[in-house]
């Protein structure tokens, strides 16, 4: 699960989201609200592996099993055109 990618440069190939997995199923959360919700963290500068180990599940508040990066044409159900 070791991923050493930065943020910026996940940002760069249009990954804008982190999918992190627990108890309840996998959640996606955009770099963007992690910016919001922490200003003090150097998200630029951090690994996917840095910011996955900080996350906590509201539910259960444990750590995510498992977290990946993600864009949004990966969710399931995304429209590519019609």
């Amino acid at each position: 699960m070791s991923d050493l990618s930065t943020i910026a440069e996940l940002e760069a190939q249009r990954y804008d989201w982190i999918a992190a997995e627990c108890c309840k199923g996998t959640t996606w959360v955009p770099f963007r609200m992690i910016r919001a919700a922490h200003p003090d963290w150097p998200l630029a500068t951090m690994s996917l592996d840095d910011v996955g180990q900080k996350l906590r599940c509201q539910h259960c508040g444990g750590r995510p099993q498992r977290y990946y990066p993600a864009r949004q044409e990966d969710a399931p159900g995304y429209a590519r055109n019609f």
